[in-house]
């Protein structure tokens, strides 16, 4: 007899509640083609369902602020997004811009050439003066801990730059470590997850995003190692987990 779990049934273990669910989720929308209404749709959806995160552009950061307001989801921003090229003082500029107008997750893109070019260095700078001016807001608004994440776009980097890129993030400061901008040729993989989490160890975030589009992803990026998703498809899972719950129900 096989007493091994069905998807379903798993998902519901791994999430057997609503909020269980959300509270991993990252919401994110940074379509340069969508219009103005359907970022304000987004927010309001986010807001509604209570995801972890909502993940705007900077010109829609205000916008953030006020649809967010109230409800128990942070407005995000994206830093030197997506190729991570910009320069440090650039990406401080905009992470200052991003905490002026509410932000309370900053994910900022590594600079992907000079890691794979092994400036070990120079990529420690990027990091650590982005998270030094988000410890001085900490520290001068007392508002609460604003999350830095590094996103590493795997998808161009070896295990060796996957594991320099993870390790040279926690010791410059940040929280987590990130897969994908959504922007590469690929985005986030189990096995880079789990290789990661490896890395890092237990107390270091791990955020999965780029690509991920169904509840069953999610799922398995949890079970890689992730504790933290990001996506596009948030408002889409949240309806299939509601669907699977229903129909556990009945």
């Amino acid at each position: 007899m096989n007493d091994a779990p069905t998807a379903r049934e798993e998902v519901l273990r791994v999430f057997p509640e609503v909020g269980g669910l959300t509270y991993f989720i990252d919401a994110v929308m940074l379509k340069p083609e969508a219009e103005e209404r359907e970022y304000l749709e987004f927010l309001r959806e986010a807001a509604d369902a209570g995801f972890r995160c909502a993940f705007v552009p900077l010109y829609y950061l205000p916008m953030a602020r006020v649809e967010l307001e109230g409800s128990a989801v942070s407005p995000g921003a994206a830093i030197g997004y997506p190729f991570g090229f910009a320069s440090t003082d650039a990406k401080k500029a905009e992470a200052v811009f991003a905490l002026q107008q509410g932000a309370k997750e900053l994910d900022m893109v590594v600079n992907i050439s000079a890691l794979r070019s092994r400036r070990y260095q120079r990529v420690r700078e990027d990091i650590s003066e982005v998270v030094r001016l988000a410890r001085r807001y900490d520290a001068a608004k007392g508002e609460g801990h604003i999350v830095v994440k590094v996103i590493l776009e795997t998808c161009y980097l070896s295990r060796e730059d996957m594991r320099a890129g993870a390790l040279i993030a926690m010791e410059a400061g940040a929280d987590s470590i990130n897969t994908s901008s959504g922007f590469g040729p690929t985005g986030a993989k189990a096995e880079e997850v789990a290789f990661l989490r490896e890395t890092v160890g237990p107390g270091f975030g791990v955020k999965a995003s780029g690509g991920i589009r169904r509840l069953s992803q999610v799922l398995e990026m949890v079970q890689a190692g992730a504790n933290r998703i990001g996506t596009g498809s948030a408002s889409e899972i949240l309806c299939e987990y509601l669907r699977l719950l229903a129909w556990n129900r009945s």
